[in-house]
């Protein structure tokens, strides 16, 4: 018998007419379990490629639950369980041994994907399918092979989409939860319990998630002190905002002493808490002066607007 291979993919095997079987499906409303005992006594190794032209499934296939409708394609693997019930439905199924799959599909879990009818690569895929299985029989066997390779190489494109928008989405998300941890650290800036620990559980993530999330700031730590400092310049360039000392001010702003305060104050700003003190009183005290020019206090209040611009930019 002639074989036919994908001259495309290095990685797809030989894939010859016997290797598959294209079946239509229908049912009434029915259950389907697939237990680790049944796959034992089958001792099948397939992957089944699933298109439902009418009804769908709904169920768990392993430990991932689906909901498939009308137009998806589900991948359902012969070598995993599967508990599911069905309405009414009919389908096609290509069903392809694991042996003979491109090497990217080996080495992916593919077991409960589904493939949304909504995205052009699964109608193509579905369209080809369906082709497949009507025009099948006229088809010679190489031919035959030939477009069961092109299946399996439009599977690959519909999953290369589909990772693509689980990136996406997942950048979205990680957005979102990164911008609700900000506003629970300004809420919560003062605070001796705010750490790392107590948002990571606050927010149901772990310590290396949370880090990931704030990577680019130098992790959800280096972000806290920032915000802290930031507020420190503020109220220490505006002496109406806070009458405390620099000693006191580092207790509050969650510095173990005034010298470690000064230190990353200055790392920060280019200026220690002192000076920024002595600045904004200085623009408090001058004496504002009718002119075209910019008096001492606006340039001042220029350089002191500048340098916190500049610093949370810098961020």
């Amino acid at each position: 018998m002639s074989e036919a291979e994908n001259p495309s993919r290095s990685s797809a095997p030989r894939v010859t007419v016997e290797d598959v079987r294209e079946l239509c499906g229908a049912s009434t409303p029915h259950r389907f379990r697939r237990s680790n005992a049944t796959i034992r006594q089958s001792n099948l190794d397939h992957l089944i490629i699933q298109l439902y032209i009418s009804g769908g499934v709904r169920g768990d296939y392993g430990a991932t639950p689906i909901d498939a409708g009308a137009g998806s394609i589900s991948l359902l693997d012969l070598g995993r369980t599967v508990e599911s019930g069905a309405p009414g439905f009919s389908n096609i199924n290509l069903i392809v041994p694991r042996d003979k799959l491109p090497l990217s599909l080996r080495k992916r879990d593919l077991h409960g994907v589904i493939l949304d009818p909504k995205r052009g690569s699964t109608r193509l895929l579905a369209s080809h399918l369906s082709q497949l299985f009507h025009e099948g029989s006229s088809l010679s066997e190489p031919e035959r092979a030939a477009a069961v390779s092109a299946a399996l190489v439009m599977v690959e494109g519909g999953l290369f989409a589909l990772q693509d928008s689980e990136v996406a989405t997942q950048r979205a998300a990680g957005r979102a939860v990164k911008h609700a941890i900000e506003k629970h650290i300004d809420r919560h800036l003062f605070s001796a319990a705010l750490s790392p620990e107590r948002i990571a559980a606050s927010f149901h993530l772990s310590r290396a998630s949370l880090y990931r999330l704030f990577e680019d700031s130098g992790g959800v730590q280096a972000h806290i002190q920032r915000r802290r400092l930031e507020h420190a310049f503020d109220a220490l360039t505006q002496p109406g905002r806070m009458r405390l000392g620099i000693g006191e001010m580092a207790y509050h702003y969650g510095f173990d002493s005034e010298s470690a305060f000064s230190r990353a104050f200055r790392r920060r700003f280019a200026i220690s808490p002192r000076d920024a003190r002595a600045l904004g009183q200085a623009r408090m005290s001058a004496p504002r002066q009718p002119s075209m020019m910019s008096s001492e206090t606006d340039l001042i209040d220029d350089w002191l607007s500048a340098l916190g611009t500049a610093s949370s930019r810098a961020s």
